[in-house]
């Protein structure tokens, strides 16, 4: 038999608890603990939910957008970010003073690298061949 995956298992809980509550909202959330303990999985509860929250803000329309920066950000550059990906957004902030200037934007597996280390790096390549 195929284990379920944690993404799997949050989708599932999202999917049954959406338009749960109450009492019924309990008996689903205890069913999925003891599906849990049977799956051998109540030691991944904890990573289970981060997936259970990236699943509930992908099905509300929020994309998770970590910016990378050399300094602290203001608001503006997270508007301009929303602007462009023309959807709501949950921004991570994140300071890295490696980089020389410009930003870095993750999101989910795709990264825009707009970093002025990158493009010395790619320069330097460019020269060398």
């Amino acid at each position: 038999m195929k284990k379920n995956t944690n993404k799997q298992l949050a989708a599932a809980l999202h999917e049954t608890t959406k338009d749960a509550c109450g009492a019924d909202l309990e008996k689903i959330i205890k069913n999925f603990v003891l599906l849990l303990c049977k799956e051998r999985k109540i030691k991944q509860a904890g990573n289970i939910i981060s997936e259970f929250l990236k699943y509930a803000k992908k099905q509300a329309g929020i994309a998770e957008v970590e910016i990378i920066t050399t300094r602290e950000m203001d608001d503006s550059i997270i508007n301009k970010v929303q602007a462009v990906l023309g959807q709501k957004i949950e921004a991570i902030k994140k300071v890295d003073n490696r980089l020389l200037g410009g930003l870095i934007i993750k999101i989910e597996d795709t990264i825009f690298d707009a970093s002025i280390k990158t493009q010395i790096n790619r320069l330097k390549l460019s020269i060398s061949k």
